[in-house]
């Protein structure tokens, strides 16, 4: 039997594993389609908005301040301002975001010609105006705030988006090829009959809502929600059906409660009044569905039970951004606050959450019910102030310690509903995160700055990560954390003997975790702080150098790369010496490794600062030699002591071509006496077939990955205690695993 049992609890198990695997991918390739992307980021754009206007709001509503007469008329007045500066224009400041989000996804999923995307949030504007119909303060106040005008919003941005893209790919235009040179007015121009089509079908669709007796489409759809929550006779059902309603209405970016407010303002109050009247007067009170047995038990953090999601993130989530946000959440959330976290993660039209936030209240709702029905817990019988504080208000509306309990016993239950979906979530962001992060990797690698950068001027998540990836290196540099450098040692082959170690950067980001140095590098560029981040590597390779010299002796030399921005500053030659000072190396112990883009673009300071340099006893090398154009002109005019073979042309076996480029770079450069180091050496393989080329210096994975500096001395110590030549006979030899 006890077999029997376990059996089955792991065929459920599995069984759960494998739902929850499907629901992840599910959720994930919604999650990755353009328009939640777009609704993502948008969200993300408002979220400071948010923040600031939900603290003010718990400030202007605190129970204490309020009862203790803290709050001045100049003062409330002052917080009401602010409220108004911030959720009063949220609505309007989401649509130009979705909008602007929209034009930015246009001109990258589509190939042809760049369309501005502040058109975009033009034909929006205008379209939310035309189908709102008059425009005056108060109702402007009204469509504009986060409370009533936020479901317009999603609506007309989503929509007017949608189908201006549409007609701009049917060419729905005018031909203006020969109107003049200004480019942006001809653009302008040729897109008019596209934009006039947008909004003739608003024009159209608000038509629609007048000849269905409605001033506008808020009215419209408030009308038909009503008409669902009022379907059922029964207190029970219709409380459940409010609910749920409600949630979904929130889902969709809709103000629960402000479009319910006429079931608010009638059954619910009307509910709540009888029910004090009855516990002054000494009678039971009668009615469990009340606007305070609502948001005590189903809207604990605010709509969506979202303390229980808060509490979920603290206990299983993983993604560090997501926990800074709930961070942010957490005081105003414990008002009952809760569009930081709507926003901010965000949870409107999330697909990831849509399951638990619409239904975990209206399961907490059930909970509630059966218990006050039964009479586990008290009626509600006090009114309190919806921002009052989560289980402050428990206490104050019963007057009893059981409405806590029961708030306890459901944001418990709410919690243990959320993980499953907490760790979907943090899949799904990762999965989104790894595609921007190849994207930001192939722009790095390239060439394209028609932006004027490589990274940060990328569109979408793409460019929202580069952004702030470049923001915190910017930070880390400047306080030298989670920058370090490695090291990879070069071997001369003949003489069985370490000649020095190349210095790379890595970033260990406490967020994101390894970054490519690709894109490190392109982010510092694009941040202008890439000489920064030069001069940081040279230190550390100086400071670790003297170590190894300490050790070893003074043939050692360390190998840092310069970039060619570095050679236009007048002062380089100084900021090298001093470095080399600090750390008291001398001059001929350090290798400068060049690009042949500097090599063949040299002029001027440039070439003064390279024989300057090199005057000082400091070597120079051409890194990844053989990709380029650098000629042998370039190689005899400059002052270059070394250059490196290109691990493109050794990754792998080499082919016949390969195997040609490689002889022949050798063969020049033994002819013009100059140094070469072969890179991207893997394996046994490969180091036979360079031998047998003329190879003899060497550098890769198959002698040592790149390790940091203490590693790097073990290495150098072991392979001194071996002295052995790496051949097909003796394979025992003291270089670090291929593996990172």
């Amino acid at each position: 039997m006890t077999e029997y049992l376990m059996n089955k609890f792991k065929n459920l198990v599995i069984t759960d594993i494998l739902v929850m695997s499907t629901l992840g991918r599910w959720l994930d390739w919604i999650g990755s389609r353009v328009f939640f992307r777009v609704l993502q980021r948008s969200q993300l754009q408002v979220f400071p908005l948010i923040v600031v206007g939900a603290v003010f709001l718990c400030l202007l509503n605190f129970p204490f301040l309020k009862d203790s007469g803290i709050l001045s008329g100049t003062l409330t007045k002052l917080l009401h301002d602010v409220v108004s500066a911030t959720y009063g224009v949220a609505a309007l400041v989401l649509l130009c975001s979705m909008s602007y989000n929209f034009g930015l996804s246009h001109n990258k999923e589509y190939s042809g010609e760049y369309i501005s995307p502040n058109l975009f949030v033009v034909i929006s504007l205008s379209c939310f105006f035309v189908l709102h119909g008059d425009i005056n303060f108060s109702s402007f106040s009204e469509i504009a705030s986060l409370g009533k005008g936020i479901a317009q919003a999603f609506f007309v941005s989503s929509l007017s988006s949608f189908l201006l893209h549409k007609f701009i790919l049917l060419r729905f235009r005018l031909a203006v090829s020969g109107s003049g040179y200004d480019i942006f007015s001809r653009e302008i121009l040729s897109l008019i009959p596209a934009c006039v089509a947008v909004i003739l079908i608003f024009v159209l669709l608000k038509h629609v809502v007048l000849l269905s007796g409605y001033d506008s489409l808020c009215d419209l759809y408030r009308s038909a929600v009503l008409v669902v929550v009022n379907l059922s006779g029964s207190e029970f059902f219709s409380g459940l059906i409010y609910t749920f309603t409600s949630q979904l209405l929130w889902f969709f970016g809709a103000h629960g409660p402000n479009t319910l407010s006429l079931f608010d303002s009638t059954v619910l109050a009307d509910n709540m009044a009888a029910n004090i009247m009855n516990f002054q007067s000494g009678f039971a009170p009668t009615h469990i569905l009340t606007k305070g047995f609502l948001d005590n038990y189903t809207m604990i953090g605010g709509s969506g039970l979202t303390m229980s999601l808060l509490i979920a993130i603290f206990l299983k989530g993983r993604d560090s951004g997501t926990k800074r946000i709930s961070q942010l959440a957490l005081l105003v959330c414990l008002f009952n606050v809760n569009e930081p976290l709507l926003f901010g993660i965000p949870l409107v039209l999330n697909p990831v959450y849509a399951i638990p936030f619409i239904l975990i209240p209206a399961i907490a709702y059930c909970i509630a019910y059966a218990a006050t029905f039964l009479g586990v817990v008290p009626f509600i019988v006090h009114a309190v102030h919806w921002t009052t504080p989560v289980f402050l208000n428990g206490y104050m509306s019963t007057g009893t310690w059981g409405g806590v309990l029961l708030q306890v016993v459901i944001l418990g239950l709410g919690v243990g509903l959320y993980m499953p979906f907490v760790l979907i979530s943090d899949r799904v962001m990762k999965k989104q995160y790894d595609r921007g992060m190849n994207e930001i990797i192939v722009a790095a690698r390239g060439e394209d700055v028609s932006t004027g950068f490589k990274c940060v001027g990328l569109p979408g998540f793409e460019g929202f990560v580069a952004r702030s990836l470049a923001s915190d290196l910017v930070r880390a540099l400047r306080a030298e954390e989670q920058l370090y450098v490695v090291f990879q040692p070069q071997i001369d082959d003949d003489a069985g003997e370490i000649l020095g170690a190349e210095a790379l950067i890595r970033w260990n980001h406490p967020a994101y975790g390894y970054i490519s140095p690709e894109v490190v590098v392109a982010l510092a560029e694009d941040m202008n702080c890439i000489d920064e981040l030069s001069y940081f590597v040279l230190r550390e390779s100086c400071s670790q150098l003297a170590v190894w010299q300490e050790r070893f002796g003074y043939h050692l030399f360390v190998s840092v790369n310069f970039p060619p921005s570095l050679f236009k500053n007048k002062g380089l030659e100084d900021k090298v010496l001093g470095c080399l000072r600090s750390a008291g190396v001398p001059p001929y112990c350090l290798e400068i490794e060049i690009t042949e883009s500097v090599a063949m673009s040299t002029s001027g300071r440039e070439l003064q600062n390279l024989n300057r340099l090199r005057e000082l006893g400091i070597r120079i090398s051409i890194d990844d030699f053989g990709m380029g154009h650098t000629s042998l002109r370039y190689l005899r005019a400059l002052p270059i002591d070394k250059v490196k073979i290109d691990r493109t042309l050794t990754f792998g076996s080499l082919n016949d071509v390969n195997r040609h480029i490689v002889t022949s770079i050798l063969e020049l450069c033994r002819n013009i006496e100059m140094k070469v180091v072969v890179e991207g050496v893997e394996n046994a393989e490969q180091l036979r077939s360079l031998r047998k080329i003329g190879g003899t210096c060497f550098q890769g994975y198959y002698f040592s990955r790149p390790v940091i500096g203490e590693e790097c001395l073990q290495f150098m110590d072991d392979w001194n205690t071996k002295r052995s030549r790496f051949d097909d006979r003796e394979l025992k030899v003291a270089r670090v695993a291929i593996s990172d």
